[in-house]
């Protein structure tokens, strides 16, 4: 989350700055900070009444959060408090496929308004036990909708828990799925000032039918055909529902076709689809494109792991992220599971922005990496590719289809690949043909997650008219992060490098023989370690949380916990028998490798 200072001056600042350039040359993320600017100067800085936030200007949209719950019609709510009280509230803007959150924190008042300000960081020797009832009443949520984590510090007071709702496993209040509300108690005890008290607070546990949903995407194939085929696609419609008040265009009954894609996820139970409109659409977001993807995650059985990468891809400012929304998906009326509806990998102005659709040889390319083009067999494949050492490189864009395509264009991407092949093995200058950034950024990702793909298939270049090559998009993490089965059980713990051995991703096999690019590598780490990479921690809890509804439907429809056991599930994962063990293998694993990496990159000459 960027933090903005509440200084007037910073946000003089920014809007002079900002005048300072036509609305063509700022960028969007410049467009959304002057966004930000703007509603932050019409946010008081106190409050002692209900308070209307400010709305988005057109073009823009503005979503207020405060303690992870969203804030409906706008409204920070003014409760009654004996003292007055230091608020947190979350700023989500969007502009076109730019996001970016803010933090402000503002004064609720007391009633009578005379209260002072409490310290937000008081001395211990000042604390009190109304003082941490005060605090956990703020901080734990009602309605309890999702696993909850309990405070466990405060001010460095240690705090133990009972309760009456159901387990507290590592910290974490696991939610129990009632069928009817219930009443739980919370009792908590802390010693202060050499006294232990037990106080206890009460909150209500939401039935699972009064749980938040996800966005409902209802799709209806003509004559209820079925979706058989990765290549022809079916006639059908389209019908999105929201729940949570984003003003999203409507998308109703719409014309789409659809068909089925992935490599070995092709042939799983819970199928993946690509879908396509007769014209470029908002679905679930804030640009328009035609072709859409939604990747059922039937491998992971946290459900979360593409979302992870995407988000951490999008953290760290790669040029281009698919974007992350979960929705729940209805096939002919019947409940398909929980899916991640994402980006197509292509050419557009808002995903990859090169140049295409010319003639010239010089121009945009997208291509990709991908072994899976021999199990379609070379010589029957209709992909445009070369071969490099044996690598198949499937050229997505230029197009060889398309009326502006010619055969040289594959000739010249060909030989720009095999010349930068042959620069990194002879160690020779390879700073004019990457950019040395994109390539470190991907490859930091790829070892996070320790992605079994990131040597085999679904890895992207692109290349700008005249330019470097780039790296990326980032793709394909169902099977990561100790997931796959079919890798040997010394590659899939947390520890170990990946990518960048000899039999995985050769270019960065011959990289990592570069101290410059070992020394890149290091710089960026540490730059990133503790503000982008760590936090993901976090988010492996609020993308869990967030789908609560959606994943315990998933895997009724999908009984598959425990029970999975194929080629590509680990014994590690079969092992685990419920949703919440799932999750917490993730984190550790993340924890762990986040560790590892951290002492092994750092250890680098």
């Amino acid at each position: 989350m960027r933090r903005r200072s509440t200084l007037l001056f910073t946000i003089f600042a920014l809007i002079v700055s900002m005048f300072a350039c036509t609305p063509e040359e700022l960028t969007p993320s410049q467009l959304v900070d002057g966004e930000f600017a703007r509603i932050q100067s019409l946010i008081p800085t106190e409050f002692s009444s209900d308070l209307l936030l400010p709305q988005a200007e057109e073009d823009f949209i503005v979503t207020y959060r405060k303690g992870g719950t969203m804030l409906s019609d706008r409204i920070l709510e003014h409760r009654s408090f004996e003292e007055d009280v230091l608020v947190s509230l979350v700023v989500t803007i969007w502009y076109d496929d730019t996001k970016t959150s803010y933090q402000i924190d503002l004064w609720e008042r007391a009633n009578d308004g005379t209260v002072e300000p409490p310290d937000p960081d008081p001395d211990p020797d000042v604390l009190t036990f109304q003082g941490l009832l005060d605090y956990l009443n703020e901080t734990i949520p009602d309605p309890i909708v999702s696993n909850v984590t309990l405070p466990t510090n405060w001010h460095d007071v240690y705090l133990t828990y009972t309760q009456t709702c159901g387990d507290i496993v590592r910290g974490r209040l696991v939610y129990s799925f009632p069928t009817t509300n219930q009443t739980c108690q919370l009792t908590y005890t802390a010693t202060l000032d050499g006294q232990t008290n037990s106080l206890s607070i009460q909150r209500t546990i939401s039935s699972v039918n009064a749980l938040p949903r996800l966005p409902r995407i209802d799709i209806v194939t003509v004559n209820n055909a079925t979706i058989d085929s990765k290549d022809e696609y079916v006639d059908a419609t389209i019908t999105v529902t929201t729940y949570d008040g984003i003003p999203y265009p409507e998308v109703s009954d719409d014309t789409i076709q659809i068909r089925r894609r992935g490599n070995s996820t092709f042939w799983m139970p819970k199928h993946s689809y690509k879908i396509k409109f007769d014209e470029q659409t908002r679905l679930l977001s804030h640009y328009a494109e035609r072709d859409w993807v939604l990747l059922a995650n039937f491998t992971d059985q946290s459900l979360i792991r593409n979302a992870l990468a995407f988000s951490l891809s999008d953290r760290m400012r790669m040029r281009f992220s698919p974007s992350v929304t979960f929705v729940d998906v209805y096939l002919n009326g019947e409940y398909q599971g929980n899916y991640l509806l994402t980006d197509e990998i292509e050419v557009t102005g808002d995903r990859i922005d090169i140049e295409e659709n010319v003639p010239d040889i010089d121009t945009g390319y997208l291509i990709e990496y991908d072994f899976t083009q021999y199990g379609y067999g070379l010589g029957n494949t209709g992909d445009n590719y070369f071969l490099i050492d044996g690598i198949p490189f499937v050229v997505h864009s230029p197009d060889h289809t398309d009326d502006h395509y010619r055969p040289e264009h594959l000739t010249y991407i060909a030989d720009y690949m095999n010349d930068l092949f042959t620069i990194l093995e002879n160690k020779e200058d390879y700073t004019d043909m990457i950019d040395e950034a994109s390539f470190i950024d991907w490859f930091i990702i790829n070892e996070v997650f320790k992605n079994v793909d990131s040597g085999y298939s679904s890895i992207f270049f692109y290349k700008h008219k005249g330019g470097k090559l780039y790296m990326g998009p980032v793709w394909d993490f169902d099977l990561s992060t100790g997931n796959p089965g079919h890798l040997q059980a010394d590659l899939r713990v947390p520890e170990g490098w990946y990518t960048n051995r000899g039999d995985k991703n050769i270019l960065f096999y011959h990289l990592m023989q570069y101290p410059e690019f070992q020394t890149a590598l290091k710089e960026r780490w540490n730059e990133i370690y503790e503000p982008i990479l760590l936090p993901t921690l976090d988010e492996v809890w609020m993308y869990a949380d967030s789908i609560t509804w959606s994943q315990y439907q998933n895997f009724q429809r999908w009984d598959i916990i425990g029970k999975n056991e194929e080629w590509y599930t680990a014994p590690e994962i079969l092992a685990l028998t419920t949703f919440n063990e799932q999750v917490w293998f993730l984190y550790d694993y993340l924890d762990v490798r986040l560790e590892w990496l951290n002492d092994a990159i750092n250890e680098l000459p």
